[in-house]
């Protein structure tokens, strides 16, 4: 009961920290300087958290290299937590190709997601074309880091044992709601075979077993957004143009949305002893993060005539639908892996490093049956 207590406060925590991270991604300013610069902006900034997911979605496939016999299986609750080096905790904002004539105050460097919450971001100014250079369009600081440079992601994972020395294995989070920041689910499939049983002069040792791991995770999330023409408030806040109609209401359901996907192959090597076993492995990971910014949401604009010439103004034509949709290319990481697992009767216990630029810590509890 002691362990079942501890691998609930886990998933509570993991979960906690995943609502405290969405909250974050609600902080869409930078959308202020219009959708090119924002994409790159966005991009900078949530490249850790992308990588992170991808790292957390590859991990946990394993907790030793022995193969389930015909009919055995074993079901197990893993956290994966990856945390990202201290090299992507910040960026440059001066390095990236922003629009001509942006002015950035307060120094270049910027946090990240995974960044320092007592770090402060630089300010950006947008300045209208000719011959309006003086009409300051818009003004925001570019969001903070969370502080959080680590994410736990929990989920349950089933192995069953078929014919010739090979299992498969499924893993599963149910989408579940993180409060009112957003949402968050996933599955995978993957397979282990036995290549001990291919090498003659290997094969009768008791307590050694190698085999050939590969597995495929996808994992769907959301966070909600707020954004309307009163966020664009500021010291030189745009106006809505009243001359030109516009439905507020078309400004419900922005969502930002996440699709992670990854895939990996190990070799894992392992030893077996009555009560633990020891287990290695070097692999290769890979992983994608397709994200997009839906619904509709406003940029403002220098009006040129009307009432309005001359000033910063939000109009139906400045409300864009679904600004940005882009793929972010994570790390390909060679993976090298190393843990322990205790079987105590039906029951086990595991724990395993795995080192890469984004590396994980992997913790689980399950009941296994060969």
């Amino acid at each position: 009961m002691k362990n079942l207590r501890i691998v609930f406060l886990s998933l509570v925590i993991a979960l906690g920290m995943q609502s405290a991270l969405y909250s974050q991604l609600s902080d869409v300013s930078f959308l202020k300087g219009g959708p090119a610069d924002a994409q790159a902006l966005f991009q900078e900034y949530l490249t850790p958290y992308a990588n992170i997911l991808g790292a957390d979605l590859n991990a946990g496939w394993y907790n030793s290299g022995k193969v389930h016999k015909l009919g055995g299986f074993d079901l197990t609750i893993t956290v994966n937590t990856a945390w990202a080096p201290p090299a992507a905790r910040s960026f440059d904002v001066s390095k990236l190709s922003l629009s001509p004539g942006t002015v950035i105050s307060g120094g270049p460097m910027s946090p990240t997601i995974a960044g320092k919450r007592s770090e402060a971001p630089p300010t950006l100014q947008y300045f209208g074309p000719a011959p309006y250079t003086n009409i300051k369009v818009a003004e925001y600081t570019l969001p903070k880091g969370t502080g959080v440079n680590m994410i736990p992601l929990p989920m349950a994972q089933l192995t069953i044992g078929l014919p010739f020395g090979t299992d498969v294995s499924v893993r599963y989070l149910p989408s579940l709601p993180l409060g009112n920041a957003g949402n968050i689910g996933l599955w995978g499939v993957g397979g282990r075979h036995s290549i001990l049983q291919h090498i003659p002069a290997l094969k009768r040792l008791p307590v050694l077993d190698i085999t050939a791991q590969g597995g495929y995770t996808k994992l769907t999330t959301f966070a909600n957004i707020n954004y309307d023409p009163a966020s664009l408030s500021n010291a030189a806040a745009p106006v809505i143009d009243e001359t030109d109609p516009m439905n507020s209401r078309i400004f419900d359901n922005q969502k930002l949305e996440m699709v992670a996907s990854s895939w990996t192959i190990n070799l894992i090597v392992s030893e077996t002893l009555p009560i633990i076993s020891f287990y290695q492995a070097i692999g290769y990971a890979s992983s994608n993060v397709d994200l997009g910014l839906n619904g509709y949401y406003p940029f403002p604009s220098i009006a040129t005539s009307g009432p309005n010439m001359g000033k910063a103004v939000v109009t139906d034509a400045g409300v864009l639908k679904d600004p940005l949709q882009f793929r972010m290319q994570n790390n390909k990481d060679l993976r090298l892996n190393a843990g322990f697992r205790l079987k105590l009767g039906v029951l086990t216990i595991h724990f395993d490093y795995t080192k890469a630029n984004y590396s994980v810590f992997t913790t689980g509890l399950g009941i296994s049956f060969r």
